[in-house]
């Protein structure tokens, strides 16, 4: 299979195939620098290029080597995606084959647009739900209220284009209104502990009902094909939850 490098020579590959190496990085142990030695990874995903001589220049199928992955997580999820992605474009683009000498070019397409459309139409269905609780399930008045949740605040996507891979790397704010008759606070970078640790709280001066509300923001910072930039706009909201508020006061006795 034809795989173009970022140097614009044309070699063998297979798609999906990962290949793994080793790099080394520098620790320091009380001012000494110690050589640690590092595994790195790289996948090879499928790409439509132009510039095609034996197929009258249209676009075909290539593959394209990634940039250097130190997680084998991360290169494992982008090697399945690439092999999806394989089967998708392999029924509507021919297989490159290029004379000796020839050169290619990539497709014009728009990465912010790709990477905006893969953003509001897929990603909006990846991420992660979000649940909370208020322990011990209800409040008291003047005593901080706090919020626990399960939530996720980082999470890295890639997705398979016709122009390269696109890297998101997505950041997650939590937001709380802490009854229907107040606004929404936050942002809270954190996911709420429990007390005495807890970051999310609220004091109720009056008892009676709150209906909480609790749901998380998230932007992002993405790459693909040599550009960048940010996104934002999508959000997850977790059911509204009813806690009974109690007074807390003492009796004296004579």
């Amino acid at each position: 299979m034809i795989i173009v490098n970022s140097s614009g020579s044309i070699t063998s590959a297979s798609p999906g195939g990962m290949e793994q190496t080793t790099s080394t990085k520098y620790v320091y142990y009380n001012g000494w620098p110690f050589k640690q030695t590092i595994p790195v990874y790289y996948v090879y995903s499928p790409q439509v290029v132009e510039g095609n001589p034996s197929l009258q220049n249209q676009p075909c199928l290539a593959v394209a080597k990634s940039e250097a992955i130190q997680s084998y997580w991360e290169a494992y999820q982008l090697q399945q995606q690439a092999l999806q992605t394989w089967d998708v474009l392999a029924g509507s683009y021919p297989l490159c084959r290029y004379k000796q000498g020839s050169t290619n070019t990539t497709v014009h397409i728009d990465p912010s647009q790709v990477v905006t459309t893969y953003w509001n139409q897929t990603i909006i269905n990846r991420l992660p739900s979000l649940n909370y609780s208020i322990p011990p399930g209800f409040a008291l008045t003047g005593l901080p209220s706090f919020l626990v949740s399960n939530c996720v605040l980082n999470r890295t996507f890639y997705d398979q284009t016709p122009i390269g891979t696109a890297q998101i790397r997505a950041q997650g704010q939590i937001w709380v209104r802490w009854n229907t008759n107040l606004s929404w606070s936050g942002p809270y970078t954190s996911c709420g502990n429990p007390w005495p640790s807890g970051t999310i709280f609220h004091v109720y001066d009056n008892s009676g009902n709150a209906t909480i509300s609790v749901k998380e923001t998230w932007s992002a910072q993405w790459t693909l094909n040599g550009s960048g930039g940010t996104l934002s706009g999508l959000r997850k909201s977790a059911p509204p939850s009813t806690i009974s508020i109690k007074s807390l006061y003492s009796e004296i006795y004579i």
